[in-house]
Parts: C-alpha cells; structure tokens; sequence
C-alpha cells in the first residue's frame, strides 16, 4: 500500500548526494527524487553522508574476505516477497538514510517535537522492490515522495526497534555506519524518554549536529551555543565485506552496468565494450579497492581515484563472463536495475560469440543500448 504523505527534504536530513566531475568520468547525481545528472560517458553514483569532515579512517590488515568461487547457472528464483537480511542491509548502505526531524511544538514542555526517522527513497519503477523490504522487515509504510519517487519510512519506536535490531545483527559496512551508531544513540535518548527534558533535548541536538547534513540554519539560529554540545564523529574502520548478499543488496543500489559503443577501425566502425562500475566518495576508498581481491580479480588496475571519488571498474570481457555475471547469477541484482544486468548479460554472451562483429549483432546490441539506464 502506497500512503501520500508531503515531507519537506531539509526537516529529514536529506542524503545529500553530490556530482563530482572528472576526467572521462561524469559522477551520477541520484537524488532522493529519482533524478540524475546524466553523460555519455561513465556514470558514476557519489553517496555522501552528510558534512564531509572529520572522517578519520582506519584500515584493518586483515579486511579483505576469503576468495570464494560461483557457479554459471541463470537465475530462476521465485520473488516470494522475502529479501535476504544481508541484501537489505547492503540495499540500506547505498540508500539508506538515517535521520533526525526536530520541529518547533509549543504544546509540548520543552518546545521541540524530535521524531527519528528510517527511509528509503526511490524511482517509482522500484515500488515492487521497496513494497518487498517493507514486507521483509513488517514495519513501516511507503510514501509518495515527489512526482516520481517513492519512500520507504520507518518512524515509530516500536517499528524502529525492528530496524536498529537488524543492524545490530548484520552491520553496516560503509562508512553509513557511523550516521547509524548516532541515530542509535538519539534512538535509546527517545525510547527512555529523556527527550522530554530540557537536558535530553540538548543531548539530541549536539547528536544531530553530527548527523547526516547537521542543524539547520534555523536550529543554529535557535540553539546559539551548538558548538559546545556537538559530538565528534565516531572512527570509522572499514572490516571488509561481510556477505555476498551485502554485495548484491550495495551493487542493486550503487553500481552500474554499462554498454558503450565508440568509434574503430572495424570495417562495422563501432566498437562495443562492457563495463561493470562502482563508483563512490572518496572516503569509500577502502571499500572499493577490497572488490578486486573479493572478485579475485588479481592484480590488474581496476580502482581508480580522484580528489573527490573512487571507482571500481571492469570492462575486461573475461573478468565479466568469468566472475561479474557468476555472482550476480547466484546473487541476484534487485529492483529496476535487475532490467540492466539482464541485458548487459545478454551482449557479453553476444560478444563472446562475436555477434557484435556482424551488422545484425551490432545493430541489436545498438538498440538493447539505447533502452539501457532508462
């Protein structure tokens, strides 16, 4: 069931996406709304959580998980509504938000109303995907977020119980996680009802100045002395990739696959490359560069960075027939993005029988291209 609700960005803490542009590289902008910036080059997704400060990384010598191996088979499992709570967590590192809404209520002794607030915002076309995680956690509701976007939101205590007790049990592994222990910390001040002090309000405010975009102007502004109650940011330290379902839940919201055509020398003229891409802020560094070991991709040059992003990127033919479409066969992508992947497979196996070589070969592949990251 889908619940028309109006919801002002800024009162939620807005995720807070940027475009970063580089060489060769445009970095998608995906916003809350379902709208992008988008290139004819490679599109990358930069996710930020919030003030870019403060984020101290510590790296773990032993971070990069076993070498595991997938089988071939196509994917034929049923969607029975269920979603793997690996995948869900992996889904919520790339889009989830965690937030604190603090509204103005002078019925109330303190003055302030303080709700927490879990959400998940998407495309439309992904209200099947976004109806499954509701019906996988049983809390919360869907909202119409703007013309063409969709939220999932979970804001009660008791609803919201289900969810920090997900995350305490499958952990968050981007640096989200931090954004997640401070929302924990607001959550237990709300659940004992120490918010209804004087001292608890103050507690909660120097929690958000550290969350997500932080205090508004108007907080600021109503809480002139800020500064002295914000709290540090926790350190974040990358420890690896817990599941290959996170990677499926991570790669349906944040990666990228991609067919790009360009000029040769072929007597076609057209030459077709795959490319698999991951693509993230700066402070994702450590993350990122973990996917050529996790893949057992050996030690090509795969990861490449920026003063402001990083991206993981496979456009080998071999490594995506032999290991990206493998796990992502076994590990299945959800949402609309699944609609890319089946066509992205479908022209690496094109291309594997040389069918882009022919005219005919070309000029499908041509059009599943065109249709492609609509």
């Amino acid at each position: 069931m889908v619940i028309s609700q109006k919801m002002i960005e800024r009162e939620i803490g807005y995720r807070g996406s940027k475009s970063v542009i580089c060489e060769n590289i445009i970095v998608k902008e995906q916003r809350v709304d379902g709208s992008y910036i988008k290139g004819t080059n490679l599109m990358l997704r930069c996710t930020l959580t919030g003030f870019e400060r403060n984020y101290r990384v510590k790296i773990l010598s032993n971070q990069i998980n076993q070498i595991r191996t997938y089988s071939a088979n196509i994917p034929q499992k049923p969607n029975n509504g269920s979603i793997d709570p690996w995948f869900l967590t992996g889904f919520s590192d790339a889009e989830g938000t965690f937030s604190l809404l603090i509204q103005r209520n002078t019925k109330l002794n303190t003055g302030w109303r303080i709700k927490p607030i879990f959400a998940i915002g998407l495309h439309t076309k992904d209200a099947t995907l976004l109806e499954n995680i509701k019906s996988s956690w049983g809390v919360g509701n869907i909202h119409k977020h703007g013309i063409n976007s969709l939220q999932y939101r979970v804001a009660s205590i008791s609803d919201l119980q289900v969810i920090i007790d997900h995350f305490d049990k499958y952990s968050l592994v981007s640096c989200k996680k931090i954004d997640y222990e401070i929302f924990k910390r607001a959550f237990n001040i709300i659940k004992n009802k120490e918010h209804l002090t004087k001292e608890g309000l103050l507690k909660l405010i120097g929690l958000k100045s550290s969350l997500n975009l932080g205090l508004s102007s108007e907080l600021k502004e109503e809480f002139p002395n800020w500064k002295e109650i914000e709290i540090s940011r926790p350190e974040y330290c990358f420890k690896g990739i817990p599941n290959p379902q996170w990677l499926a839940g991570f790669s349906s919201g944040d990666s990228s696959f991609m067919i790009k055509t360009s000029k040769s020398e072929t007597e076609l003229g057209q030459r077709v490359q795959l490319r698999f891409s991951i693509g993230l802020h700066i402070r994702e560094q450590e993350l990122v560069k973990s996917l050529t070991a996790y893949f057992n991709l050996g030690n090509d040059k795969l990861v490449y960075m920026n003063s402001n992003s990083v991206s993981f990127q496979v456009t080998n033919t071999k490594y995506i027939l032999n290991t990206i479409i493998p796990f992502f066969d076994q590990y299945t992508i959800k949402g609309k993005k699944s609609l890319d992947y089946v066509e992205f497979r479908k022209v690496a196996f094109m291309v594997k029988n040389k069918e882009h070589l022919t005219e005919k070969g070309l000029n499908e592949i041509l059009n599943i291209k065109s249709k492609m990251n609509d």
